[in-house]
This record gives C-alpha cells, sequence and structure tokens, in this order.
C-alpha cells in the first residue's frame, strides 16, 4: 500500500517543480523607471547593395581611366618615374565623425544659427609641396579627396559658414558655394577696406544688419581623411 502513496508523491512533486519553472521562464515586467530605447528607422536615401556596387563599377569605367590617362601624362611631361594611382575611396575614423557632428552642432548653436545640411565636396590636394597660405604640408599631392561642410539657411538658401568672435560672441559669417566671402555685408576684421557685420542669425524675414568687428577665422569644415589607394593608413 506504501507504493500508490509514493508514486503520488513524486508526481505532486513534479507538478510543483514544473509551475515553479514555468513561473522562472515568464518575462519580467519592465520597470516603469527605465527609459524605452526609441528604434531607429532606416533613412530613405540607403541604397541597395547592388545598386552602390553599380555605382562603384560606373565610376571605375567612366572617371578612373580619364585621370589616369591625365596623371600619367603629367608625369610624363615633368619626367617623373613615380606611378600615379587612382583613389577610390576615403575614409575617417568613426569616433572622429561623430566629434565632428558634435562639434559643429555646439559651435552653430553658440552662433545662433541651425544647421540644415551638411556637403561633402569633391577636392583634390594641389599638385604643391606645400598649401600657399597655411605653409603646412602637402602629404599627397594630385589624389583626390572629399571635405565635409555645413550650412545654414536663411529661409531663402543654404550657406556655408565659418565662425568669428563678435561684440555679442560667436557669429556666423556666410560663405558662397565657393568658400569665398560673401562681400556685401559680410566679412572680417582680416580685410580693412570693407565692413563687418555680427549679426547673421537667419530669419525669414532679414534684419538690418548691425557693424561690428569680427576677430578670427574658425573653420568647419573637415578633410584630413585617409585615401585609398595610395597611400594606405598615412
Amino acid at each position: 500500500m506504501k507504493r500508490p502513496s509514493i508514486l503520488i508523491s513524486k508526481i505532486l512533486c513534479a507538478i510543483i517543480i514544473s509551475a515553479f519553472m514555468s513561473c522562472n521562464d515568464q518575462p519580467k515586467e519592465q520597470d516603469p523607471k527605465e527609459p524605452v530605447k526609441p528604434v531607429v528607422l532606416a533613412p530613405p536615401e540607403i541604397v541597395p547593395i547592388s545598386q552602390a556596387k553599380n555605382m562603384y563599377d560606373s565610376y571605375e569605367k567612366r572617371r578612373v581611366p580619364l585621370i589616369q590617362r591625365y596623371e600619367d601624362s603629367i608625369n610624363k611631361i615633368t619626367k617623373r618615374d613615380e606611378e600615379f594611382h587612382v583613389g577610390r575611396f576615403v575614409y575617417y575614423d568613426y569616433k572622429t565623425i561623430k566629434q565632428y557632428l558634435e562639434y559643429i552642432e555646439q559651435e552653430a548653436a553658440d552662433a545662433g544659427v541651425e544647421i540644415s545640411t551638411l556637403r561633402l565636396y569633391y577636392s583634390n590636394y594641389p599638385n604643391e609641396e606645400y598649401f600657399p597660405q597655411s605653409k603646412e604640408p602637402i602629404k599627397h599631392p594630385r589624389q583626390n579627396s572629399i571635405m565635409l561642410s555645413p550650412t545654414y539657411n536663411d529661409g531663402k538658401r543654404d550657406y556655408l559658414f565659418y565662425i568669428a568672435q563678435g561684440a555679442k560672441g560667436k557669429q556666423a559669417v556666410p560663405m558662397n558655394n565657393s568658400f569665398e566671402p560673401i562681400n556685401e555685408g559680410y566679412s572680417n576684421n582680416n580685410d580693412p577696406n570693407t565692413k563687418a557685420y555680427a549679426s547673421f542669425a537667419p530669419t525669414t524675414s532679414t534684419p538690418k544688419a548691425v557693424p561690428a568687428i569680427l576677430q578670427g577665422q574658425e573653420s568647419l569644415t573637415l578633410n584630413r581623411g585617409t585615401g585609398v589607394p595610395p597611400p594606405k593608413n598615412q
């Protein structure tokens, strides 16, 4: 008569253990104090891999040979022995890009403007030893590169800009699409023959600018990426 009672005890133990484990398996309720992480949607500008490959190959076919022939002709004229390799991409450390975006947002906010676009300019290092104004050495003459530069919108159009120090703090000084200062009402104290204005915050109805002297020229344009090929990792 003891066997049935032992069997019943084992069954009851199994049921209790199973119930206990199923309770532990249930998902925990989220703490209402914990912030819900938002889901970031993919921007519509992302292209399929097949399309990226197609555009890469198109550049290889339609642009690389033209650049190669031109640079080879320069080597022939100047009697240079070095082989020229056409660059295919430029890269930056991801942390550098994050720091750059935070920096330009900070400087734009301090100057009272809002960044409207981020331009990526095609560029080329001059065939010189140094940049003429800064005297900075040119590491990779003749190689293509890119420059990143923010713009702000005044209600009519986007402007490239740099930061200068005015009487009331930092000011956004607009430039045209070719990185040239806009002479009409915009300049800094580096040019004593032109007026300087300190109020450039974009508005839908543009107020009269207030004359002031601007100090310095703080660039927001990013370059100095690494081009491949060549040289790699330099």
